[in-house]
């Protein structure tokens, strides 16, 4: 296989048009449940191992009818898998990374994806990594959610 024939990995940005987390975490368990739906893999990187824990209990709680089989630090197999900071073993499929920091593994992935709300430290820092893709000639690709055109 050359050089050339190997795909670049995906970068999504989307945008949410609020500052509400219930709005942020629900936007983020739909987008997990959909990655799941499509019998993908997906790793969820956050800031600390409290904001891990946190959404393992709102995925638990999110829909009766929705059971998205997940765990924290892969202390069960599942498909969905949360990490705070640092992931020892990718699953190489989908990276949402929560973190404020950008992670230079991403490589790792077929698709990274980066979620914001409005508030100016996500932005900020979201500015920062979007920065960094670019450095890594990377063109991410922006999807703004709840704005009127």
């Amino acid at each position: 296989m050359s050089a050339s024939s190997i795909a670049q990995p995906e970068v999504l940005f989307y945008l949410l048009n609020s500052t509400d987390p219930q709005s942020f975490e629900r936007f983020c368990c739909q987008l997990v449940n959909k990655i799941y739906q499509q019998s993908r893999r997906c790793d969820l990187r956050f800031a600390d191992l409290h904001q891990a824990q946190r959404f393992d209990l709102t995925l638990w709680n999110w829909q009766n009818t929705a059971f998205i089989p997940h765990a924290l630090e892969q202390a069960q197999p599942a498909p969905i898998q949360l990490y705070p900071q640092s992931i020892p073993h990718p699953c190489q499929d989908v990276l949402i990374n929560l973190h404020p920091e950008f992670y230079p593994a991403f490589s790792s992935y077929q698709r990274t994806i980066e979620i914001l709300d409005q508030s100016d430290y996500l932005v900020q820092k979201g500015r920062q990594r979007w920065k960094a893709y670019q450095q890594n000639d990377i063109t991410p690709l922006l999807h703004k959610i709840g704005f009127s055109n």
